[in-house]
């Protein structure tokens, strides 16, 4: 039986992956799930085409970047082209937020994020994951959850179903 959920990933949370970051409270462990339950075949996981420019762009090693590569090779696992129909409603998803700016005063959204929200409302994704709270001048991509645009999306961090137990040098939790 083919995977009923489709998750997107924004490029932050491959990077995220593949350099095994430090984040706060256990956000990585909803990341390292949602990778178990793509080699396991229980989701599928999509992006934009885009993302590959934006994560190979980051400083990696090649043994870390043909570990992104591979994760591209599974059946599971979609780079999605940009077509006409996700340009045309990344444009829109532009002007929403532009004229939301006027509203808010809050900044629109980039190129690059209308693209990735456009991609994952097109392509009906259950949930699109994200570390994007808007800390680099722009309108936080969190802040849009349940409605982007109009659009109904759940735009979240990676959900975590169970805690991990962390241990130290010394053996203790």
């Amino acid at each position: 039986m083919p995977p009923t959920d489709i998750i997107y990933w924004d490029s932050c949370i491959f990077i995220a992956w593949l350099k095994d970051e430090k984040r706060p409270g256990n956000e990585m462990d909803g990341v390292y799930e949602c990778v178990e339950d793509v080699e396991k075949g229980k989701i599928r996981l999509i992006t934009s085409v885009m993302t590959r420019t934006e994560v190979l762009e980051a400083n990696l090693t090649d043994e870390v970047r043909n570990k992104y590569v591979n994760l591209l090779k599974r059946r599971n696992v979609q780079s999605i082209d940009q077509d006409l129909r996700v340009a045309d409603l990344s444009r829109k998803i532009r002007e929403y937020y532009n004229e939301q700016k006027k509203i808010d005063g809050l900044p629109g959204i980039s190129s690059p994020d209308a693209i990735h929200l456009a991609t994952a409302v097109h392509y009906r994704a259950t949930a699109f994951y994200t570390f994007d709270d808007g800390k680099k001048g722009s309108r936080g991509l969190l802040s849009l959850d349940g409605n982007v645009a109009g659009f109904p999306l759940a735009v979240c961090k990676p959900r975590i179903r169970q805690y991990r137990l962390r241990f130290n040098m010394n053996g203790t939790s």
